[in-house]
């Protein structure tokens, strides 16, 4: 007769506690992978957020153009261009101007190819916001998310040495504020401090010579 042995209760015991092991191991192995995808989309979607923020302002200053507005759809504000959050409400710095290209096709809708845009921070969210007349603030704005954490949002504009006659008595270079009449700044630093990327600062040329500014006004009127 032939004896025939099983396993130990003990022996099935290490058994488990090694296939529990590997399988804690493995819990984990996996867990980490799932976080460190989950975290990369994050960064890659937030990272894409950034460059399409900058992609978006770089067009916008490309067209922008110095068109007096009404405000109040009343009196001309010879201001073209402003960073003043008493006119436009922000938590934490504003851009204001008008930009060309607005597309209306055969010209078949009653509005003209200018633009208003104003870029303005809310619940720390960057935004951009448009209307579809120059001289009416009447209706609501289109209002887009463009970037999420942004502590602030601050504007500086360059005068040069060759803008107009009007403003020669103006110091050139760089200021935190416009208040010039009649006149354009030939580029804009802008600088975003985010939760995510600290400190970012970049500047823009307007496109805008200074005597196009009067030179238009002027036409228009004749």
């Amino acid at each position: 007769m032939r004896s025939e042995r099983g396993f130990t209760l003990v022996e099935i015991m290490v058994t488990m506690v090694i296939f529990t092991l590997i399988g804690l191991a493995s819990y984990t192995v996996l867990d980490q992978m799932s976080r460190t995808k989950s975290l990369s989309e994050e960064s890659s979607e937030r990272i894409e957020q950034l460059q399409f923020t900058w992609l978006l302002i770089q067009q916008d200053m490309r067209q922008a153009v110095p068109k007096p507005t009404r405000p109040n759809g009343l009196e001309v504000a010879q201001q073209l261009i402003t960073n003043d959050e008493r006119i436009i409400e922000s938590q934490s710095g504003v851009l204001g101007f008008v930009r060309s290209g607005y597309d209306n096709p055969g010209l078949m809708l009653s509005r003209s190819e200018l633009q208003p845009v104003v870029y303005r921070v809310q619940d720390n969210v960057l935004q951009r916001m448009t209307y579809p007349y120059v001289n009416d603030r009447s209706g609501e704005p289109v209002v887009q998310d463009l970037l999420e954490g942004v502590k602030s949002f601050q504007v500086r504009f360059y005068r040069s040495s060759q803008q107009s006659q009007s403003n020669q008595g103006i110091e050139a270079g760089w200021r935190t504020s416009w208040e010039t009449p009649d006149d354009f700044p030939a580029a804009i630093e802008l600088t975003i401090n985010s939760e995510d990327y600290g400190e970012i600062r970049r500047r823009f040329l307007t496109g805008v010579e200074p005597a196009q500014t009067v030179k238009k006004e002027d036409d228009n009127n004749a």
